[in-house]
């Protein structure tokens, strides 16, 4: 599930080539997959990844409070 906060995705020149194409063509299926893949998966991974940052940051900086006692 993601976290309800305001997320930036950047496409590359490919991913505005695919973007257009689909815009053009009208193809709603794969709208669907591009929206999937380029903003719901990279925005989760993402959050994925810094959830996982502050986790091993807290981690440390218990065992340092502990080492410290």
């Amino acid at each position: 599930m993601l976290e309800i906060r305001k997320t930036a995705v950047s496409f590359d020149e490919k991913d505005l080539m695919e973007l257009e194409r689909i815009v053009i063509d009208g193809d709603e299926k794969d709208a669907f997959r591009f929206l999937k893949k380029r903003v719901y998966d990279t925005t989760a991974h993402a959050q994925q990844v810094r959830l996982k940052s502050l986790l091993d940051t807290g981690n440390n900086q218990t065992k340092d409070c502990n080492a410290n006692s």
